[in-house]
């Protein structure tokens, strides 16, 4: 044996059922980061990071929202979803919590559906790639939560 060693303690997971603030911030503000350059989360899709987009949905520039406006707009949603997204997956194990994630994205959507339909219903259209951003924005979200919580370094 080497003289001194000792073997590496093993870190201790953060107590559960509470939330984190930072990092539910971060998880959201990484996701909608992400989906500000890819609007509809996949590099194949004919919006670019300059399409106005709030989480997938293209706003019409008879609206004339400035770009400044629709980041915000897209960055404040964000963060709601990332702490709904954050608050799904407090006690759930990472790979686990990355699924969940996806299916809460999926459930947002269909939460995100019903306010479009009854408010904007200008805004609805192309909704199998709007659904496909919802689910990789909780993908993305869950994990990196679940990343940011996964352990505390030991002091010793």
């Amino acid at each position: 044996m080497i003289k001194g060693f000792e073997a590496p303690h093993p870190a201790e997971p953060i107590e559960k059922s509470r939330l984190h603030g930072v990092p539910a911030i971060v998880a959201g503000l990484i996701a909608g980061i992400i989906l500000l350059v890819l609007p509809h989360a996949s590099p194949w899709e004919g919006l670019t990071s300059f399409t106005p987009a709030v989480l997938g949905r293209v706003i019409p520039a008879t609206w004339n929202v400035p770009v400044f406006g629709v980041i915000a707009m897209h960055l404040a949603l964000s963060l709601i979803y990332g702490f709904v997204i954050s608050i799904a997956v407090i006690n759930i194990r990472e790979l686990r919590a990355v699924f969940t994630g996806g299916l809460v994205g999926l459930a947002l959507y269909l939460l995100n559906l019903g306010v479009v339909s009854l408010v904007l219903p200008g805004l609805r259209g192309n909704e199998v790639s709007i659904i496909v951003t919802h689910v990789v924005f909780g993908l993305v979200a869950a994990g990196v939560y679940r990343g940011l919580l996964r352990r505390k370094v030991a002091v010793s």
